[in-house]
């Protein structure tokens, strides 16, 4: 039968109230000496003691207290744990194998380990579902603080504002370490919560140092317990956080003495701060290029407005169709046309180079062929003369340009032209194909004696002027076939071209330009 007081521990449900049973149990029986041990794997550690022993250790090995593999021993002779303690009997609780709790009886009684058989499974059995529920609820308790550091630990990342970052960090730093108050200094910004700046600067001081004057100049996480004085606040403690990338400074007082003082733990959090900071760094960059690069959207917009990405003509005397597609956003090719009764004007350029610097001087050669047209007798070799000249006059960091530029006149089907360095412009006259090569060295590069150039142009012939960015994609000699078994209009010639030698028009090697210009009348 089970007295009261095992039933009373039977129905304890955690481990102080399991033990204070265990002792009203033993007081009832008039014990008054004993020692309760909890044991893990062979090392019992003292939880309860009741003898007066100075040289008593806080733990002993289990066979030290009379373990010999059963859950109760009654000694022949007493065991000597100390000089001044002997133990005259131990019981075990152990449970499948695992040896939980030991009681030692420290003086002579009438209670025999016989007595005892009947109520040890009982115990043994309860103290163990009350370990292992323990055990379950630390589990989840460390589990809901991993979950709450996480989500402290987001609520700083997912930030992307300094100000934010640096306030959650200082609540964060102050949660943990469970501090009463605490200041964050980066740059020129100063949180704080329950201190000012004026304070760290007067009012506390470290071996007669202010304290804003130690953090400023502090390199490392440093903990300070002494020698701290203060005119206004109650200071125990000062838990300096140094942050190594970003020199981030958090000061924590008075930090709780459960973390005191865990450098390493405050490295992880400083570690969080600084990847939240480098967030915002990075944010901050790709919201620069995100404006640059709108800018520079805007920028190309407005240098293609001057420029023509596709030009054409019809009329009685040809049909011209000629396209500008450039590799980047803004092109350094310049393709122009021009169309009067008299006269038909036609122009590539090619400036060096890619990109908005080369678009520059595309619009400028825009503005200048604009005025070119406007002459009553316009000279192929008077732009060229211009062009060059202006860009040696401005040394534009070396840029030069190639150029075609060809007068038609209708009248007499003749065309006078000059090229500066550019490609061999095809003309087919019905049979073969030829060539114009330049005899001139790019603009910009010098400045030469330029002289016009005239050729025939009648009925049935066709001119194919390109940029060198066709021959990116194909040679010379392909390029002359293709005029040559050209079997349709220009448009189409043009286009089918185009599409045949980019395949990827996202990725285009280089600005693609072009113009066929057939003669019918």
């Amino acid at each position: 039968m089970l007295n009261e007081d095992i039933l009373k521990t039977l129905l304890t449900d955690n481990k102080i109230d399991f033990v204070n049973c265990i002792e009203e149990y033993l007081h009832n029986l008039n014990i008054k000496k004993y020692i309760i041990w909890d044991i893990s794997k062979s090392i019992a550690t003292v939880n309860v003691s009741t003898v007066n022993d100075q040289s008593l250790l806080l733990f002993a090995d289990i066979s030290d207290i009379g373990y010999f593999y059963q859950a109760c021993s009654d000694f022949s002779q007493p065991i000597n744990l100390t000089e001044n303690t002997r133990i005259y009997q131990t019981f075990f609780l152990e449970h499948n194998d695992t040896l939980l709790m030991a009681v030692s009886i420290c003086e002579p009684t009438n209670l025999k380990c016989k007595d005892l058989y009947e109520i040890i499974p009982y115990l043994s059995s309860k103290l163990y579902d009350i370990i292992a529920s323990e055990n379950r609820t630390e589990i989840f308790i460390e589990y809901q603080k991993k979950i709450d550091f996480i989500k402290n630990a987001y609520d700083i990342l997912k930030f992307l504002e300094f100000e934010t970052i640096f306030s959650k960090a200082l609540d964060f730093f102050i949660q943990i370490f469970d501090a009463q108050a605490g200041f964050l200094q980066y740059n020129d910004t100063f949180l704080s919560i329950g201190v000012e700046k004026l304070d760290s600067q007067e009012n506390i001081h470290i071996n007669g140092t202010p304290l804003y004057d130690i953090v400023c100049n502090i390199h490392a996480t440093e903990f300070f317990d002494s020698s701290i004085d203060s005119s206004k606040f109650l200071i125990n403690n000062i838990f300096i956080i140094h942050e190594e990338k970003y020199k981030i400074k958090v000061v924590l007082f008075n930090i709780s003495t459960n973390f005191y003082p865990d450098k390493e733990f405050s490295e992880i959090i400083s570690h969080i701060t600084s990847i939240a900071v480098e967030n915002a760094i990075n944010h901050q960059k790709e919201l620069q290029l995100k404006l640059e690069e709108n800018e520079m959207k805007a920028t190309a917009e407005i240098l293609n407005s001057f420029v023509d990405r596709e030009v054409s003509l019809e009329s009685d005397f040809c049909t011209a169709y000629g396209v500008s597609y450039p590799a980047k956003q803004a092109g350094g090719d310049f393709l122009g046309l021009y169309n009067t009764d008299e006269k038909i004007i036609v122009c590539i350029g090619d400036v060096c180079g890619k990109g908005y610097s080369a678009a520059v001087i595309t619009v400028l050669m825009s503005t200048m062929f604009q005025f070119f047209t406007k002459l009553q007798a316009p000279r192929p070799s008077s732009f060229a003369l211009y062009l060059s000249s202006f860009l040696m006059q401005k040394n534009l960091d070396g840029r030069f340009v190639t150029l075609f530029i060809g007068v038609i006149d209708k009248k007499e089907h003749k065309m006078e032209y000059i090229s500066l360095g550019h490609e061999p412009v095809f003309i087919y006259d019905g049979g073969d194909v030829k060539r114009l090569v330049s005899d001139y060295m790019p603009a910009g590069i010098i400045v030469e004696k330029y002289k016009d150039s005239t050729i025939e142009i009648k009925k049935g012939y066709s001119l194919f002027i390109y940029s060198d960015g066709l021959v990116e994609y194909t040679n010379y000699d392909d390029l002359e076939k293709k005029v040559l078994m050209c079997n349709t209009d220009a448009e189409d010639f043009i286009k089918n071209l185009y599409n045949e030698l980019v395949i990827d028009k996202n990725h285009q090697m280089d600005d693609f330009t072009c113009i066929k210009i057939d003669i019918k009348g």
